[in-house]
């Protein structure tokens, strides 16, 4: 008897295991070779999105990232998108919430009034959610995390947001589709301003010879 029990519980760690690497498996690829961005569910779901004229900028940020960028494009399909991509070092981590502090940043830097949440789904590790803007007009943001990475795409027109979200989402109907959308241009980079703002930092290192803490 207690040899199935055993047996039923290393079944059920087994199967929550494997449900959770499933969760874990959103897409986010990008290559500048072909100029595609893929995203997705899984390897199985997968939304191409062919850019248009993508600019792309790098930044890092001392030791705490090497591998991060911005892209914008004006696309032909999808309209304005701005994506952000932030890659930390194992040894950093961020001060707060990484989606409230680019939210505060793209309300500051396009001097909104007011940035108000009217829709929100969260499914996997993909954040859906539109803003009304100066209660006059709408704008949507993707957020993807996992690990140490997170992306943000700040989506204009809402036509990526909408594609992707049916395809986690068969039954999504959007109420906003045809609402006015705000235009806008942010350009901007949360690793920019990492040195400014400290959106994320290193770790405390103990240093046992000298018994200090160290923070870069």
């Amino acid at each position: 008897m207690k040899t199935k029990i055993i047996n039923s519980l290393m079944a059920i760690t087994l199967a929550l295991f494997i449900a959770g690497c499933a969760n874990n498996s959103s897409v986010y690829n990008y290559s500048n070779d072909n100029k595609i961005l893929y995203l997705g569910k899984n390897n199985e779901n997968i939304v191409p999105i062919n850019l248009t004229n993508p600019i792309i900028k790098y930044y890092n940020s001392f030791a705490c990232n090497v591998n991060s960028y911005t892209l914008s494009d004006q696309n032909k399909e999808y309209g304005r998108l701005f994506i952000e991509y932030i890659d930390l070092s194992r040894n950093c981590e961020w001060t707060g919430l990484p989606s409230g502090f680019f939210e505060s940043n793209v309300k500051s830097e396009l001097k909104l009034s007011s940035l108000e949440t009217v829709e929100e789904f969260d499914i996997s590790s993909y954040s859906f959610k539109t803003y009304r803007v100066n209660n006059d007009s709408y704008l949507s943001i993707i957020y993807l995390y996992g690990g140490n990475t997170d992306r943000f795409i700040l989506d204009y027109n809402g036509k990526l947001y909408n594609k992707l979200l049916k395809s986690f989402k068969p039954d999504y109907k959007s109420n906003i589709h045809f609402q006015k959308r705000f235009l806008g241009n942010y350009d901007d980079s949360l690793v920019r301003k990492n040195i400014i703002n400290h959106y994320f930092e290193r770790e405390f290192i103990m240093d046992s010879r000298i018994g200090i803490n160290i923070s870069l």
